[in-house]
């Protein structure tokens, strides 16, 4: 059993200092030093002496990290508790120590170890959680462009059709299309022209409307506006746009804009195959408001030449009507809008046009002034 004496000298104590805890003192601790000789634990604080065998000493874990370690034992007035910190102090201990003693701090240290590893595993593994959805997302916004022209290019081709079909239900409804009339007749001829040989059926549609306007959809959706013919001086001018829109087509253009515009729900539903609704259900009207970058712009530009060129149509009108469109000051244009006519653009369409223009072009069939007089009545705004 344990048992007080009185105080006595201390000067030949080893130096471990320690916290008791226990009955008539302080709650947060008293301070006092520990030693062992042979088989006795001596206790010496401030108004503390206390002996204790070792062999009713217990040595565990405490603190909130679980990284202290507390000595405890029973007296006659309740539980004592000597709290030590740091492991060299309980490394010291366990070679000065009496071997029942010492058994318990190598078993200690060795299962501290273990949960320590536990602990920085599970930290690690909690961060991990947190920080790896931040990381891909800044990738993602870092790399943006790149994963969306990544997963477009991995969209199949019947896929992206039923995408644009999509599309197109959606935006009908607000479209008055021209069913007829030799201006569709031109829109539909000089388009399928342009596009011999594509991996898409294109569709081509004449929408009644006084905006300067044409777009095109993924999978071969193209609308044509008839206030655009209006503007256009020639059927040339109308081929320049259509090659143009066809380009953003067979370059997916609008596909990765989309893709873009819509982030990680429209990647996830790609990658899944969900084509049916869902994250496409206001696509139209992204696929309206979204523009293409200079860098699209300017490939849909050199490719739509090239295709004027393999169709036998002068180029020359792609460049004339975008620089007359970026020409009308104080003029409200859609199709600027979404195709912006930098000074840069302008003048890379003209040395284009330039380039390609020694060769001998067929002019297209149409009377553009019987076309042009032939449109729809201009649509109420």
């Amino acid at each position: 059993m344990p048992f007080r004496v009185p105080k006595q000298d201390t000067a030949s104590w080893y130096d471990f200092k320690v916290l008791m805890f226990g009955p008539r003192m302080s709650a947060s601790g008293t301070r006092a030093r520990i030693n062992f000789k042979d088989d006795v634990l001596e206790v010496n604080g401030p108004g503390i002496w206390i002996t204790v065998l070792v062999d009713q000493v217990t040595l565990r874990p405490g603190g909130y990290d679980g990284r202290q370690w507390m000595l405890t034992w029973v007296s006659e007035e309740g539980t004592l508790s000597a709290l030590l910190t740091g492991e060299s102090d309980l490394r010291m201990m366990a070679s000065l120590a009496p071997a029942s003693i010492a058994r318990q701090i190598e078993a200690g240290l060795k299962t501290d170890r273990s949960r320590h590893w536990r602990f920085r595993l599970l930290a690690g593994l909690i961060v991990a959680g947190v920080l790896l959805p931040c990381l891909l997302v800044l990738l993602f916004w870092i790399n943006s462009e790149r994963f969306a022209g990544w997963v477009a290019a991995h969209v199949g081709v019947r896929e992206e059709t039923r995408l644009g079909e999509l599309a197109f239900a959606q935006l009908r409804p607000s479209l008055r299309l021209v069913e007829g009339g030799p201006a569709l007749g031109a829109v539909r001829e000089i388009g399928e022209r342009l596009t011999v040989g594509s991996r898409y059926r294109y569709h081509w549609y004449l929408a009644d409307s006084p905006e300067v306007n044409a777009f095109a959809l993924p999978g071969g959706y193209v609308v044509v506006y008839t206030g655009l013919l209006r503007a256009a001086d020639s059927a040339g001018e109308l081929a320049g746009v259509l090659a143009h829109e066809a380009q953003h087509v067979e370059l997916r253009h609008s596909l990765k804009n989309l893709i873009h515009d819509l982030g990680w729900r429209a990647v996830l539903a790609a990658a899944l195959g969900d084509y049916s609704g869902g994250v496409w259900a206001d696509m139209a009207h992204r696929l309206g408001t979204l523009k293409y970058g200079r860098d699209l712009e300017r490939e849909a530009d050199r490719l739509g030449m090239e295709a004027l060129v393999r169709a036998g149509i002068d180029p020359q009108g792609m460049a004339t009507f975008f620089a007359r469109l970026a020409a009308r000051e104080g003029a409200s244009i859609a199709l600027l809008s979404t195709h912006p006519a930098s000074e840069e653009r302008m003048r890379t369409l003209r040395q284009a046009s330039t380039q390609h223009g020694r060769y001998a072009y067929r002019p297209l069939p149409y009377d553009w002034r019987v076309i042009r007089a032939r449109l729809p009545a201009i649509a109420p705004p």
